[in-house]
């Protein structure tokens, strides 16, 4: 009888145990899921931030000087994804809304195409905002008579596992064309 009372007690113990090691190895699977996608969002903000906030203004009759759109822009940054840091290259930003998915996409002057981000919805769009505070969903806006090669913010709206993301960049203050005295007049 008593062997009956001890082989019941230590299957009870070894089945809480067994349920208690379960439990752990689900919330630390949870966890690492979560840890993994903060990494990734960690690293999709970066770049965007890195590339966008390294804009830097381009010749007056250069191929890259800043244009943008709600949906692209595109520019030249000190801070390219693909080459070493300072090495001004040409690249943009895309933002692809079809068939109910949003694609937001790098892309450099030499054609390569990186997928940083997708969310269903087409929803998102870039939006430029000047020194003086106003905002135009195209730059150069169509306001002002001249106004600077780059603008003052660059506005991301869109979504990070379906939940509405915001990102504003402000540029630095060199907002300055390149002046090349080999090329003047």
């Amino acid at each position: 009888m008593e062997v009956l009372v001890v082989i019941t007690i230590v299957g009870l113990i070894s089945t809480l145990l067994v349920q208690g090691f379960t439990y752990v190895i689900h919330l630390r699977s949870q966890f690492l899921t979560q840890l993994d996608d903060l990494q990734r969002g960690a690293l999709q903000e970066y770049w965007f931030r890195s590339t966008t906030g390294a804009l830097t203004p381009d010749y007056n009759d250069g191929k890259h000087i800043f244009k943008g759109d709600s949906e692209k822009f595109s520019g030249l940054t000190l801070a390219p994804l693909n080459a070493p840091a300072g090495t001004p290259m040409g690249f943009s930003w895309q933002l692809e809304l079809k068939e109910g998915t949003t694609t937001l996409r790098y892309q450099d002057e030499t054609d390569n195409t990186l997928e940083v981000m997708r969310w269903l919805g087409e929803e998102g769009s870039f939006t430029y905002w000047s020194a003086t505070g106003e905002s135009s969903e195209e730059w150069p806006p169509t306001f002002g008579l001249e106004p600077p090669q780059l603008p003052q913010l660059i506005q991301l709206v869109g979504k990070r596992r379906q939940m509405p993301l915001l990102w504003i960049i402000k540029l630095f203050d060199r907002n300055y064309t390149r002046y090349d005295p080999r090329i003047e007049n």
